[in-house]
């Protein structure tokens, strides 16, 4: 069974919903988690600025007036954290699916241009402090040159049409569609480009996986999402009646759209095919099938999910292993 806290890992500042509260395609705010690493940063909206600096054109410091004044975009996407990254392995199944509005990022780089020697762009939130005894002097994330036209990566402004909360980030949040969370930078104040990655902790020693290719143990980054896959309803240790007819429903996502989803209703033995949804932009899918247990007794219930590039949730060791919970039939 995978429960849904991580027991024995500290998870300091840490705000997350039970899944029995994503039911909805829409997450609201309430039920969205919520996660910082150092001390949330008190910002005053009227003197927030957002500078673009590196290899650029141009320099350029933009106010919320002036975002506001620009084109403004929305997207519905999938919004995942990867975990705890001392225990990348560890599957904590923090989701949720949102609405954002804001500015693309390829409007807002038209402004300052982009210098023919950029690959990166480096991502500033602006919280600083201390993080497990070491000292960080801004939040840096990075992100591809490449993902910048057509990716719908945004400058977001609001999240289901609200004004963005400080809680999550506000008043303006990076938000990379398809990528883990950690890359979506809160409490955005500074994008530079540059030719190499960020140097920063969090881009170093922490938020990558380590593979093995070729014989070779390699660092990747923690940056597009893995299929996964949750059972929503019924929850860990629901009481279900045999006479009733019964739904196993859930969410799949991935940064490429989900292809299909299996379920087990015996613990991994047999597999059946979901009826899945289609996905909307960037959202997870919905699948559901329905179950006729035939008898009482304790079943565990399975789901994983592959995407159209084929790729599936691990049986173990992975951020996105394959789900599970048990239920009681009476």
């Amino acid at each position: 069974m995978n429960d849904y806290w991580v027991k024995g890992v500290d998870l300091p500042n840490l705000s997350q919903p039970p899944l029995r509260e994503l039911t909805d395609f829409l997450t609201p705010a309430e039920n969205v988690f919520f996660l910082r690493h150092m001390a949330a940063p008190e910002i005053d909206r009227r003197e927030w600025r957002l500078s673009i600096g590196g290899l650029v054109e141009r320099e350029v410091v933009l106010s919320l007036g002036d975002l506001a004044a620009m084109p403004q975009t929305r997207i519905c996407a999938v919004h995942e954290c990867a975990g705890h990254p001392h225990y990348p392995t560890v599957p904590v199944r923090r989701v949720a699916n949102v609405s954002w509005s804001g500015v693309r990022l390829e409007d807002v780089l038209e402004l300052s241009g982009i210098g023919r020697t950029a690959e990166f762009i480096w991502s500033y939130g602006a919280d600083s402090g201390d993080y497990h005894g070491v000292s960080i002097p801004a939040y840096v994330k990075d992100l591809p040159v490449s993902q910048v036209q057509g990716h719908g990566v945004l400058l977001a402004m609001r999240m289901n049409e609200e004004e963005l909360s400080d809680k999550h980030g506000g008043p303006v949040r990076f938000v990379v569609p398809g990528y883990y969370g950690t890359n979506s930078t809160k409490w955005l104040v500074r994008l530079e480009l540059q030719a190499a990655r960020s140097p920063g902790y969090f881009t170093t020693a922490m938020y990558n996986d380590r593979v093995v290719a070729n014989g070779m143990e390699q660092l990747v980054p923690v940056w597009r999402m893995a299929p996964h896959s949750v059972i929503v309803d019924p929850v860990q240790g629901a009481v279900l009646k045999s006479d009733e007819p019964l739904t196993i429903n859930g969410w799949a996502w991935s940064a490429d759209e989900i292809a299909k989803v299996e379920v087990s209703t015996d613990d991994g033995k047999t597999w059946s095919g979901a009826e899945l949804g289609p996905r909307e932009g960037y959202a997870w899918q919905r699948f559901r099938v329905s179950w006729d247990p035939g008898s009482p007794g304790l079943y565990r219930l399975r789901c994983r999910a592959v995407d159209c590039a084929g790729k599936g949730q691990p049986e173990s060791g992975a951020r996105n292993s394959v789900f599970s919970i048990d239920v009681t039939v009476k």
